[in-house]
C-alpha cells in the first residue's frame, strides 16, 4: 500500500481544479453567456459577464462605454476584455441613453451570428423630436429598455438601427421599448431588467420588470413575444407576477389587470431581475424579492406550463429560494439578480452577492457594494407538485470544482456504482449533484450510524485527481475529518490518511455549518477503479449519526 501526499485546500487551492466566490469581481446585476467554439470558432470557449455600469471613456467617437465585460474558460479567473475601455456598449452622444445603465444580457442570433444585448438605462431630458417621455421631477420616469448589437460577444456594441417588422424606425435617438406610445398609456411607464429567452418553438420573449415611479408603488414582473430581435409584440404584453403574491394572472396587451389569488407569500414590495429557463415540459421564471440592499435578496422560483403563465410561485417550504441564505448564513447573502449560464453539461447561476455578508450597509446608511458569485444549479423531482424544480448548489464561498467545459477533470462520482453503510435509501444522495441549504432540502444526506463507510467503483480505472467530501448542514452530524481515501486498480493500492474539514465551514462556537463546505484532497493523478471513504470523527459527540450530502470524484 502507497501512501499518497496531499493538498487539503486550506489557505490556499489548486486553481487547475477549483475555484471560489472570493469577492474579488465587483459586480450588479450580472448577465452571463456560454459561448461555444461550434458556435463561434473565433470567440468562443468562454464564459462572457456583463455588468451594471459605465464609465467616460479614455478615447474613442463615443460618449460613455457602458457595461463592464468579462470573461473566463471555467470561472477560475476573469479578465475584463470589452471592447470599449473594457466595457461591451459604445453610447454616442446623441444616442437617448445617458445614465442607469443598467441589467445587461446577451444573446445570440443564431441564423446571422450577431449577438443582440438588452438591458436598461435612463434617458436623457427629451425635446420636440423625441418619442419618450423623461420628467425631471421624478427621476424613474426616464427608465427604458434598450437593444444593442455587436458581431463579437464582447463587442462593440452599438444601438440596434433600422426598420422594424412593425414599420418603426429603430435607432438611437428614441429607445426600441415605448409602452407609453404604443399601448396608448395616459402616463410614462418606466422598465428595468429585461431578458431575452428563445423558446422551444423558437419564439423570442423578452421578460423585464416594472420599476417603481410616482404612479406604481412596487416593482412586478412582466413579459411579452418578440417578433423579431428588435420588434416588441405590445398586443402580448403581460403581467406575470407582483411581489408577496403566490399566483396570479395578467392579461395579454393590459398592463393593469392581474388577478390575484388568496394566498400570499413573503416578499416585500420587489420582484425584479426575471430569467426565463425551460425544463421537461415547464417554465420556470426566476427573479429576485426584497430588493438589493436586503440580505435575503435571492433567486426564487415560479412555475407555468405557458411562457407567458399563469405563474405560480414554490412556498418557502416547498423549494424557495432556489439560492438565497438559510438562517444561519453569515457568508454569502443578497444572493439576487442573475442569470444561468448553459453548457452542454452544466447549468451555472451568475449573480450578486453583498461585499459584506453581515451588514450590507456603513453606519451612515451607505450601501457597500455588491460583488459577483457563480454556483451549479439543476432540477430535482418534487414529488408533492408533481414536477421537477430548480435547485441550487449554493450560495457557497467554499472551494468549488471548476466549470467542466473548459476544465482539467470531471466529477466521476456521477457514473460511478456506489456500496455502502449509509441508512435506508438515503445512499442515493451522496452522487445526486447536490448539497443540502434549506430546511426544505436538509433531509436530503446520506445518513450513516456510527462509522461512514462509502465505494465507488468504475468499469475501468480512471484518472483521480482529486476528492471531495461535503459535510452535513447539521452540526451535530458533521465531520471533522475523513479518516481515510483509499484508492485501488489491480494490485496497486494507495491511501490517504486524516484529511481535515476545512475549519472556515464551521461555526463552532455557535455550533453552525456554512453549506459547500467539504473535506477535499488533491493529489499527484493515480489510476483507481475502486475508492473507499472511511469516516469516523465528529465535531460533536453527543449523538453517533454522521451525514454526508454529495461527495465528487475529479478525475478523467
Amino acid at each position: 500500500m502507497n501512501k499518497l501526499r496531499f493538498s487539503d485546500g486550506i489557505g490556499e487551492s489548486d486553481k487547475t481544479l477549483f475555484y471560489k466566490n472570493d469577492f474579488s469581481v465587483t459586480c450588479a446585476d450580472p448577465g452571463c453567456i456560454y459561448v461555444s467554439e461550434k458556435d463561434d470558432p473565433v470567440n468562443g470557449g468562454w464564459f462572457y459577464m456583463y455588468s451594471t455600469g459605465h464609465c467616460s471613456p479614455k478615447s474613442g467617437d463615443y460618449a460613455f462605454a457602458a457595461f463592464p465585460c468579462y470573461r473566463s474558460r471555467d470561472f477560475g479567473a476573469w479578465e475584463m476584455i470589452g471592447a470599449a475601455e473594457g466595457h461591451a456598449l459604445k453610447v454616442k452622444a446623441s444616442d437617448w441613453a445617458e445614465k442607469f445603465f443598467w441589467a445587461p444580457e446577451v444573446i445570440r442570433d443564431r441564423k446571422s451570428g450577431k449577438y443582440y444585448m438588452y438591458f436598461s438605462a435612463g434617458a436623457k431630458k427629451g425635446d420636440a423630436t423625441t418619442e419618450y417621455t423623461s420628467e425631471t421631477d421624478d427621476m424613474w420616469a426616464c427608465l427604458y429598455l434598450g437593444i444593442a448589437v455587436s458581431d463579437t460577444p464582447f463587442g462593440p456594441f452599438v444601438m440596434a438601427e433600422g426598420v422594424n417588422l412593425d414599420g418603426d424606425v429603430i435607432s438611437g435617438k428614441n429607445p426600441p421599448f415605448n409602452f407609453q406610445k404604443k399601448l396608448g398609456l395616459s402616463h410614462y411607464w418606466s422598465a428595468i431588467d429585461v431578458s431575452p429567452f428563445i423558446a422551444p418553438d423558437g419564439t423570442l420573449y423578452v421578460y423585464f420588470a416594472k420599476h417603481v415611479d410616482k404612479f406604481h408603488k412596487c416593482i412586478c414582473v412582466y413579459g411579452m413575444k418578440m417578433k423579431d430581435f428588435i420588434t416588441p409584440d405590445y398586443s402580448t404584453v403581460t403581467k406575470l407576477t407582483h411581489p408577496s403574491v403566490l399566483k396570479g394572472a395578467g392579461k395579454a396587451g393590459d398592463v393593469g389587470y392581474f388577478e390575484e389569488g388568496a394566498e400570499k407569500i413573503d416578499e416585500g414590495n420587489v420582484n425584479e431581475g426575471p430569467f426565463m429557463t425551460y425544463h421537461d415540459g415547464k417554465y420556470y421564471l426566476t427573479y429576485s424579492p426584497f430588493g438589493y440592499g436586503s440580505r435575503r435578496y435571492s433567486i426564487m422560483q415560479a412555475v407555468s406550463d405557458f411562457p407567458l403563465g399563469p405563474f405560480t410561485k414554490i412556498r418557502y417550504e416547498e423549494g424557495n429560494p432556489v439560492i438565497g441564505i438559510n438562517a444561519v448564513n453569515d457568508y454569502m447573502a443578497g444572493t439576487g439578480h442573475h442569470n444561468f449560464a448553459y453548457t452542454d453539461r452544466e447549468m451555472w447561476a451568475v449573480y450578486h452577492a453583498h461585499r459584506d455578508p453581515v451588514e450590507p450597509c456603513d453606519k451612515d446608511g451607505r450601501f457597500k457594494g455588491r460583488v459577483l458569485a457563480v454556483d451549479r444549479v439543476g432540477f430535482v423531482r418534487n414529488e408533492k407538485l408533481g414536477f421537477d424544480i430548480l435547485r441550487g448548489f449554493g450560495p457557497t464561498a467554499s472551494l468549488q470544482p471548476l466549470a467542466e467545459v473548459n476544465g482539467n477533470c470531471i466529477n466521476l462520482a456521477r457514473t460511478a456504482k456506489v456500496a455502502s453503510s449509509a441508512q435506508g435509501d438515503t445512499q442515493k444522495y451522496l452522487n445526486d449533484g447536490f448539497i443540502a441549504v434549506h430546511p426544505f432540502s436538509a433531509g436530503e444526506e446520506a445518513v450513516f450510524k456510527g462509522n461512514a463507510e462509502i465505494t465507488f467503483t468504475f468499469d475501468k480505472p480512471r484518472e483521480i485527481h482529486a476528492v471531495m467530501v461535503y459535510n452535513s448542514l447539521n452540526y451535530e452530524c458533521a465531520f471533522s475529518k475523513v479518516d481515510s481515501v483509499t484508492l485501488s486498480a489491480d494490485v496497486n493500492v494507495y491511501t490517504l490518511c486524516d484529511v481535515p474539514a476545512d475549519p472556515a465551514d464551521v461555526n463552532p462556537e455557535k455550533k453552525f455549518m456554512r453549506a459547500g463546505g467539504s473535506a477535499k484532497a488533491t493529489f499527484k493523478p493515480v489510476m483507481a477503479d475502486k475508492i473507499t471513504i472511511e469516516i469516523s470523527s465528529k465535531y460533536d459527540g453527543s449523538e453517533d449519526t454522521i451525514r454526508i450530502p454529495e461527495i465528487v470524484i475529479l478525475g478523467k
